[in-house]
């Protein structure tokens, strides 16, 4: 679950880390168009200033001094289009870093995460292995119809054995006949519990068998 979460996170703030290199892309494209048009507006002041010199007479003048006001206008605002979007390029580049560093930390925390997933893995793959020899033992040593009918009682229910504690069964919390009871506590037979069909023993005897088996006599409840 955790590693789970952790990958979910990378891939959320890669998602952010791609979205702002494609925002900056943007503004530095808008910037450098911004950039390009700043220097023709240089040009055009010095035309403009160009018509001023070579004016004939005072409407020509005029008309040339306008031009170089608009011109410097229209310069000094994009002087300041430009200026804000250096800012806004270095915010980016400066947010792209910490997303950036914040990815790196993430990959180290997942592959972190994932040797010890693997080593966890491994490990509880081996006591399976190991439970799986044991239980091919156990079961060889089992009668063919008692293991038929464990392997037919667990696709039922899920647990196929269960134990009965002071005469209730804890697979189904029903209590069992007296009489079952103490056969049970014998050993000597495999039995079913009559309400949910487990396969049933006395919790007691699981404890220490031969301690049971030597203090324990039959009870009638």
């Amino acid at each position: 679950m955790k590693l789970a979460a952790t990958e979910n996170d990378l891939a959320r703030v890669e998602g952010l880390l791609t979205n702002e290199r494609q925002a900056l892309g943007e503004t530095e494209r808008y910037y450098a168009e911004q950039k390009g048009l700043m220097t023709d507006d240089e040009v055009q002041v010095a035309g403009a200033k160009h018509k001023l010199a070579q004016a004939k007479n005072s409407k020509e003048y005029m008309a040339a001094q306008r031009e170089i006001e608009q011109r410097r206008e229209a310069l000094t605002s994009r002087e300041g289009e430009i200026t804000k979007l250096n800012e806004a390029v270095d915010a980016k580049k400066k947010l792209l870093a910490d997303r950036a560093t914040d990815v790196e930390q993430l990959k180290e925390s997942i592959l972190k995460d994932r040797d010890a997933a693997k080593e966890r893995m491994a490990e509880i793959e081996g006591k399976i292995a190991e439970l799986r020899v044991e239980r091919d033992k156990l079961a060889a040593d089992v009668k063919p119809d008692v293991l038929k009918r464990y392997s037919n009682i667990r696709m039922r229910r899920g647990l196929a054995v269960v134990s009965v504690r002071n005469g209730t069964c804890q697979g189904c919390n029903m209590n069992i006949p007296p009489q079952l009871y103490n056969v049970l506590q014998r050993g000597q037979t495999v039995e079913t519990c009559p309400s949910c069909h487990r396969i049933i023993y006395w919790e007691e005897i699981m404890k220490d068998p031969a301690a049971a088996n030597a203090t324990t006599t039959p009870t009638n409840g």
